[in-house]
């Protein structure tokens, strides 16, 4: 029998149920739930993820919004399409340089810093293959990710700093000496070493790694619903104590970066010290592609280094010359990320 409440003073404030947020978010992720588990699988617009602004933006305010509804017990954090974030929207951060602040230094820190200490549940990233921008699914508790995946921090190849907390997470994940060292050549690392130097839980087959997650989300699901959460409390603290001690400076280390290129006048295109957004996804394609192999997983070289711009422009041309004529528009089109 239920009981009555309505002695109380002034009822509970009722927050956003789930079909309404879902639906707040449907352009950026798939919310699906089951038994209480949460599946977040990221989209643009219905398409394969694409990076931008309002991604950026969303990641964060994802994770504090379901955070607030109890009914989700665990989340899976993973992909709608078969790899991860490959591409950048050319057009996504036009509206970036009129918030420079708040994209580079709330958006930043929230999609990390949220992920971590608003999600008080046990966390399951899936990466179904390769992609950059991948600190959410390593921000879980558990990481599972395919046999094809690759592991880079490429903003210092690109003129940056990387200072939005993936450079952090790999020193906190793969030590200190591995991590600097990919972080200061735009080196790379496959799925079997992340999983040896302690990066990901499991690798799984490509098409299995979703099932594989809610495999492991039904085992902690089966355990008390009081023990499971405080157990995964304790999985969070050592990094919950790293980002406490080193997120902000971080964060506002890369913002500082950028605004130096941006004074200097040497912020955009394949020639400037450092590139904006609309050169990134053809570079970063090439990075999550076979073929960059033999540079970014051998130990990397100067002459690699020095034309790795190029060499990116160059494969994309040939490998997706419908998608770069589209994309050739936008990059020499007038845009103002200054």
């Amino acid at each position: 029998m239920a009981k009555d409440y309505s002695k109380q003073m002034v009822p509970y404030v009722e927050l956003p149920k789930f079909e309404e947020y879902k639906e707040w978010f449907k352009d950026y992720a798939v919310l699906t739930r089951e038994d209480g588990i949460l599946q977040v699988a990221i989209h643009t617009g219905g398409h394969k993820a694409y990076w931008s602004g309002g991604m950026h933006r969303a990641m964060g305010q994802l994770s504090r919004v379901i955070s607030m509804d109890h009914e989700n017990e665990i989340v899976i954090w993973t992909s709608a399409t078969e790899d991860w974030i490959q591409d950048q929207d050319p057009n996504g951060w036009d509206r970036y340089a009129d918030e420079r602040f708040d994209h580079q230094y709330f958006d930043d820190m929230n999609l990390i810093k949220n992920m971590v200490f608003d999600l008080d549940v046990p966390t399951i990233g899936a990466m179904p293959g390769p992609g950059f921008h991948w600190d959410a699914p390593l921000l879980c508790d558990i990481t599972i990710v395919s046999e094809d995946t690759y592991f880079d921090v490429p903003h210092l190849s690109s003129g940056m700093v990387s200072g939005d907390g993936m450079g952090l997470l790999l020193q906190e994940f793969i030590g200190l000496k591995h991590a600097n060292y990919l972080i200061l050549t735009g080196g790379q690392i496959d799925a079997k070493t992340a999983y040896d130097w302690g990066m990901v839980s499991e690798i799984a087959p490509k098409d299995k790694v979703l099932e594989r997650a809610w495999e492991c989300a039904r085992i902690i699901k089966s355990a008390p619903y009081h023990a499971r959460m405080i157990a995964s409390s304790l999985c969070k603290r050592p990094l919950q104590r790293s980002l406490m001690n080193d997120l902000r400076v971080n964060t506002i280390s890369e913002a500082y970066s950028t605004q130096i290129s941006l004074n200097y006048g040497n912020y955009g295109g394949v020639d400037n010290d450092q590139v904006d957004e609309r050169f990134s996804g053809i570079w970063w394609r090439w990075r999550c592609s076979k073929d960059s192999d033999e540079e970014l997983l051998a130990p990397r070289t100067y002459a690699g280094k020095i034309h790795d711009r190029v060499t990116a422009v160059e494969w994309f041309k040939e490998k997706h010359p419908e998608e770069y004529a589209i994309l050739a528009a936008d990059l020499d089109g007038d845009h103002d990320y200054k």
